[in-house]
């Protein structure tokens, strides 16, 4: 094998991969150098290519026990033990502490024939054993101690440590809280509805007014867009996929006067009233799509009067409110106050230069969060940063009022929540631990029929060897966050658990390569959290999907993503059951798809072709052709008459909810007709995406009779055979 293959096969970066079409795609040498040179290869000669290639080779082996092992719930407990021949020890003391503070100890003999592995490195020979320890641990993250038993005294020896992550056989389902039906529930953009209220954002205070009509409709669930923390500083950077901290809420979603302190405050219900600032909440209100900018001017301004009156009033006398706050802080991970310097770091610097958008372009003294630089930023700038973290509270209290009333209407799911892939690479994510990711390359797709030219996101990948040796506490910290409010978690971009495709700097998405993960692992850990927050996960499996996903998400009874409007071929109508399965989200269409309307009128070929999307004038055909196929035979399956979209929304949501998926989401803006996209994926400024806004308010939408009409015909449809 070359070496450059060599050492790319030990870094986990595959050399080929099965393309969407089903042929096999080989990554040429360059891009495998590319890859390898960012994610920080030295491979100025052979010489030291060989010596990296010894030194992976190795690493292994200098273990003497992993950092973390993950295992089934009916697995027997054996650890992998590591020596060098020549000071090998024959005795250990092992001790075991769950993660309910129960205590276990015990001592091991190890003899010769208990030797499972021999390897000669460097010139050292090491030894492998397993370990057997007679202990039955439930689910949960233990900690299991190993120390060698030495002639000299026991506090002489060094101890090594391993996180036991013990994880059930499957994700948590309906059906073990006896939910039996089969379910739906609309899919929002929340930044996109509108009220009579809101101040030209959909907000908390919006969800939660949806959730009693919808509930009495029969909808199960809410689907929202990722509610991930973004750039308080740059209102512009609006993309949910795109965040700031998937660990963290965005604050834009803030009802702010439904808060306690605006009750209380006088100053700021007089600004409210003001005819300036109600001049300017009109405007952000009749908006066709939101405007950042001013909304967030108009929230900071409302933020920063209740906040003020929050420190005089509650901080300055430790009232009951401000010791529930202090608690919030203390209770939150280090990465609730990082955000917050981060966010207000940000702003200020890009405030001074817009360069300074990205941390990696900030002066060196502060791109490191640690540095005395930051912590002075920090002393100087402590009201601003307090602001933000009392927006935070306000934003985790407020969604889980929304939680508690989908509970109180019997809703059997409630919010269907939604985590993206990766952090941006500007991030606050990655600003606050660099070393989780591989900060040099850019997460994507290869090119397939949604996306040509491939794409690239701008995320980061997780470091895997990061994450191993942080016992994968990055990964759980990220479920944990975004399983908190919700009953069902997607997970776009579920491939991301077993590889991502990556583009080094500079490069388009084409000259990209897959990474691998820890995929077992992952899914392992996923299993577990799914158990204990009662929240079902559903894997977004669209596009390049190989075969070992799909065995995994089937192990692990993760639902598969099923969207109609990729079904249109005739065996999807002929085998229905197989193109639905019962452990599956139907939807018909998503956030990065033409709406059906817009589909139906080809909207989205006619902006492709606008904004230079298609990489050659033969694709543009193929895919014009293809629509025409895909028209024709929707018309024939659903019976549709020639220009009646209103039918064709019906029939085609009536079919799906029939379908044998547990869950099944349909868009507002289907039912309400729109043509536009709410995104074009691989564009950015050429499209305002992530902005445009429903065209009528939700109250008004649901008075509509055909709309209600839809909805109460789908939710009888599918209670009407479990």
């Amino acid at each position: 094998m070359e070496p450059i293959k060599q050492l790319a096969a030990l870094a986990g970066l595959q050399d080929s991969y099965v393309h969407a079409q089903g042929h096999v795609e080989h990554i040429a040498l360059a891009d495998q150098q590319a890859i390898l040179a960012a994610m920080g290869y030295d491979l100025s000669n052979s010489d030291v290519i060989c010596s990296q290639i010894k030194q992976l080779q190795q690493q292994p082996w200098a273990e003497t026990v992993a950092p973390v092992q993950v295992l089934s719930e009916d697995q027997p407990l054996t650890v992998r033990l590591q020596q060098a021949a020549a000071t090998a020890h024959s005795q250990w003391q092992w001790q075991l502490t769950t993660e309910q503070q129960q205590r276990y100890s015990g001592r091991l003999q190890i003899a010769t024939s208990d030797i499972i592995e021999r390897q000669q490195l460097a010139g050292t020979e090491y030894l492998a054993v397993n370990l057997k320890i007679d202990v039955e641990l439930g689910p949960g993250y233990h900690q299991l101690q190993l120390t060698p038993v030495t002639g000299a005294a026991q506090s002489d020896s060094h101890s090594y440590q391993q996180q036991l992550i013990v994880a059930p056989g499957r994700c948590f389902q309906l059906q073990d809280q006896a939910v039996l039906h089969k379910t739906m529930g609309p899919a929002i953009q929340l930044y996109a509805l509108r009220s009579g209220r809101n101040w030209g954002i959909g907000d908390f205070v919006d969800l939660k007014n949806m959730v009693a009509p919808l509930a009495a409709l029969g909808n199960d669930f809410i689907g929202l867009n990722p509610l991930h923390a973004l750039y308080p500083g740059l209102p512009q950077d609006c993309s949910p996929y795109s965040p700031n901290s998937r660990l963290w809420l965005n604050t834009l979603y803030v009802a702010l006067e439904h808060s306690p302190e605006f009750a209380e405050c006088a100053k700021a219900q007089q600004l409210l009233q003001s005819q300036p600032f109600q001049s300017r909440l009109q405007r952000c209100r009749a908006a066709a799509d939101v405007d950042y900018h001013a909304v967030s001017s108009l929230k900071t301004e409302m933020a920063t009067l209740l906040f003020q009156h929050f420190k005089q009033q509650h901080l300055a006398t430790n009232s009951q409110r401000a010791q529930q706050f202090q608690q919030f802080i203390e209770q939150s991970d280090s990465s609730l106050r990082s955000l917050a310097r981060y966010q207000v770091l940000q702003a200020v610097l890009f405030s001074r230069d817009m360069q300074m958008a990205c941390w990696q372009n900030f002066p060196p003294e502060y791109q490191n969060p640690h540095s005395e630089a930051v912590q002075q930023f920090a002393d100087e700038h402590s009201d601003a940063i307090e602001q933000q973290l009392y927006l935070q509270w306000l934003a985790q209290q407020q969604l889980a009022e929304v939680k508690a009333e989908c509970q109180q209407q019997g809703m059997a799911i409630g919010l269907y929540c939604d985590v993206a892939v990766g952090a941006n690479s500007n991030s606050a994510e990655s600003w606050g631990a660099p070393e989780d990711f591989l900060m040099n390359l850019s997460v994507g797709a290869p090119p397939d029929i949604m996306a040509p030219k491939g794409q690239n996101w701008g995320l980061l990948a997780y470091n895997p060897q990061t994450l191993r040796q942080k016992a994968y506490q990055p990964f759980i910290a990220l479920i944990r966050a975004n399983m908190r409010y919700a009953g069902a978690l997607r997970l776009d971009h579920v491939m991301a658990l077993l590889r991502l495709w990556c583009c080094p700097p500079g490069a388009d998405a084409t000259a990209g390569g897959y990474i691998s993960m820890p995929a077992e692992a992952l899914f392992a850990i996923m299993a577990l959290e799914s158990q204990r927050n009662h929240c079902v996960v559903i894997g977004e499996d669209l596009g390049t999907v190989p075969v070992e996903i799909s065995q995994l998400m089937a192990k692990y009874q993760v639902m598969s993503y099923r969207v109609f409007m990729l079904e249109q071929k005739a065996g999807s109508y002929q085998h229905r059951d197989q193109t639905y399965p019962a452990l599956s989200l139907a939807t018909v269409t998503t956030h990065d798809m033409p709406t059906l309307v817009g589909f139906w009128n080809e909207h989205d070929l006619a902006l492709r072709h606008q904004l230079d999307l298609f990489p050659s004038a033969q694709i543009a055909a193929n895919l014009e052709q293809l629509r025409k196929d895909e028209k024709q035979l929707l018309s024939e399956q659903l019976q549709l008459e020639h220009g009646n979209p209103r039918q064709l929304v019906y029939n085609s949501h009536l079919y799906l909810a029939a379908t044998p998926a547990r869950l099944m989401a349909y868009q507002l803006e289907d039912l309400l007709l729109v043509a536009t996209p709410v995104n074009i994926p691989g564009t950015s400024t050429e499209y305002p995406n992530w902005r445009r806004k429903l065209p009528v308010e939700f109250e008004q939408a649901l008075q509509q009779s055909e709309v209600r009409e839809l909805i109460t015909d789908m939710a009888q449809q599918r209670r009407s055979d479990h």
